[in-house]
C-alpha cells in the first residue's frame, strides 16, 4: 500500500511538502518548502520525523520548495536528490533567507553545508536508487534546473511529480520534457489551474512596444522582476528585440544571472544567453545605482513584488515622473507592495503616488489550465490517481472538474488539504 501525506501545498500556493511511503519502509519526501504569513514571517510545513525519511527529492530552487529542507540536517543525514543548478540556486536563496529571516529559522548555515555534502546530483535523464525508490529527473521548464520527478516505489508503484512546471518554450528554457512512461499516480501543481494564459508571443510583443514607446519619449523603464527566472527571461527578450537600448541589471538578479551563465548548458540557447549577458550593464553598487536612473534606459531589478531590494529605491526615484514607466512582470501576492501599487497607484507607507505609466504583463513560468490539462491528457491511458496540489481552492477545484471530464469516473482525483493522507490505488 502506498500512502501520500500532504505536509504542505494542500489548498495553498507554496510551502510544498509531500511524503510518499511504501508499506513497511521509510518514505520519500518530495520538496520541503516555506511560504510567508501576512507579517512576512516564514511558515514551515507539517513535521515528519527525520528517521522516517529515505531521501528528499527537490524539484527546484525556489524557497517554497527547498527553504525548509536543511531542517532535517540538524539531526539526520538523508540523501537530497536534485540537479546541480537547483543546489547552487538553492544555496544562494537560502543564504539570503537566513540573512533576512534568520530569527524565525531553526537551522543555520552549517545545516545547509550538510545538505550539500549529502546531495546526489542528477542530470536530466539520470536515474538513482535510494532505499528501494528509483528516481528519474527530467526538465520541468520552470526555472534553471527545475525537474519533474518520476519515482518507482519498492513495490512497483509509479509516480510522476510535476513540481512547478511550464509547458511552453520561453527565451531561456525549453518546455517541460514529458517522458513516455506509464504512471499510476500523477501529482500535479495547480497554481493557475483556473487560468488560461494569453499567448506568450503577444504578451512579449506588447511589453517590447511599451518599453520602446517610453524610451522614445525620453523616459526610463523600471521592471521589478523575480531574481530567479523572470529577470533572465526579460533580459533576453529586451536585449534581442531592442538591441540599441541600454539595459541595467541590479539586485540579486545579478548573482543569479552569473549562476545561469555558469550552468548555461541547461539553457535553450546558451550562446545567445552569453551574448545577452555581455550586452548587459551590471549595477555594481550605490555609486552606479544613484546615477543610472537619470537617463533613458531599462532597469531590471529585484525584488519582483517590490518587497525591498533596489527595485523599491528605483520606484521612489522614477515613480513621480509621467514620462517614466513601471512594468510589473512577476506575480504579485495580495499582501505585497507590488499588488498595492497596481491596485491603488501608490505606496502610502512611503507617501508615494505613482504618476509613471504602470502596467502588468503575464509572463508566468507556470503552466496555465490548458497546459496542465495537456499533461493529464498525456498520461490518461495509464494513470489511476491524480493528486492536485499547490493551488488556491478555485484553481484546484476548476482543474479537478476538467480532469474528471477528461478522464472519467475510473480515475481517482484528489484535492487534499494539509494534513490529509491518501492511500493510492495500485
Amino acid at each position: 500500500m502506498i500512502a501520500l501525506k500532504i505536509l504542505g501545498s494542500g489548498g495553498e500556493v507554496g510551502r510544498t511538502a509531500l511524503y510518499v511511503r511504501d508499506s513497511g519502509r521509510k518514505g520519500l519526501l518530495l520538496d520541503y518548502g516555506i511560504n510567508f504569513d501576512e507579517e512576512g514571517r516564514p511558515r514551515f510545513p507539517e513535521h515528519v520525523r527525520p528517521v522516517d525519511i529515505a531521501g528528499i527529492v527537490v524539484s527546484h530552487a525556489h524557497l517554497d520548495h527547498i527553504g525548509a529542507v536543511p531542517l532535517f540536517y540538524i539531526s539526520a543525514r538523508p540523501a537530497t536528490i536534485l540537479t546541480k543548478p537547483t543546489l547552487e540556486l538553492g544555496n544562494l536563496l537560502i543564504k539570503d533567507f537566513l540573512k533576512i529571516s534568520g530569527y524565525y529559522i531553526d537551522y543555520e548555515w552549517s545545516e545547509v553545508v550538510a545538505m550539500n555534502d549529502n546531495s546526489i546530483i542528477l542530470d536530466y535523464g539520470d536515474e538513482v536508487e535510494v532505499c528501494g525508490y528509483n528516481i528519474l529527473l527530467t526538465s520541468a521548464g520552470h526555472i534553471l534546473g527545475s525537474s519533474i520527478a518520476y519515482i518507482e516505489t519498492p513495490s512497483g508503484h509509479r509516480i510522476m511529480y510535476t513540481g512547478d512546471i511550464n509547458t511552453i518554450q520561453t527565451w531561456t528554457l525549453d518546455r517541460a520534457e514529458l517522458w513516455p512512461k506509464k504512471i499510476d499516480t500523477l501529482i500535479i501543481e495547480s497554481t493557475y489551474g483556473g487560468v488560461k494564459h494569453p499567448p506568450r508571443h503577444l504578451v512579449e510583443k506588447c511589453l517590447v512596444e511599451a518599453v520602446e514607446e517610453v524610451l522614445d519619449n525620453g523616459g526610463t523603464v523600471l521592471i521589478p522582476a523575480f531574481s530567479v527566472g523572470r529577470s533572465q527571461e526579460v533580459l533576453m527578450l529586451l536585449n534581442v528585440e531592442l538591441p540599441y537600448a541600454t539595459i541595467y541589471l541590479d539586485g540579486m538578479s545579478k548573482e543569479v544571472t552569473e549562476l545561469y551563465l555558469r550552468n548555461k548548458r541547461f539553457l535553450r540557447d546558451p550562446e545567445l544567453f552569453r551574448r545577452v549577458v555581455e550586452n548587459t550593464v551590471f549595477v555594481r553598487g550605490w555609486i552606479d545605482r544613484r546615477r543610472v536612473w537619470k537617463k533613458p534606459c531599462i532597469i531590471i531589478s529585484s525584488a519582483g513584488m517590490l518587497k525591498g531590494g533596489p527595485a523599491l529605491y528605483y520606484l521612489k526615484k522614477l515613480g513621480s515622473e509621467r514620462r517614466n514607466a513601471v512594468f510589473l512582470v512577476s506575480y504579485q501576492s495580495p499582501d505585497s507592495p507590488g499588488h498595492r501599487v497596481f491596485e491603488t497607484g501608490g505606496l502610502e507607507e512611503y507617501g508615494l503616488k505613482i504618476e509613471a505609466r504602470l502596467q502588468w504583463f503575464d509572463l508566468s513560468s507556470h503552466a496555465g489550465r490548458d497546459g496542465l490539462l495537456d499533461i493529464i491528457r498525456h498520461y490518461r491511458h495509464y494513470v489511476k490517481n491524480v493528486v492536485i496540489v499547490h493551488g488556491e481552492e478555485e484553481s484546484r477545484e476548476r482543474l479537478a472538474r476538467e480532469a474528471r471530464e477528461l478522464l472519467g469516473d475510473d480515475v481517482n482525483i484528489y484535492t487534499p488539504l494539509n494534513g490529509e493522507e491518501i492511500m493510492l490505488e495500485q
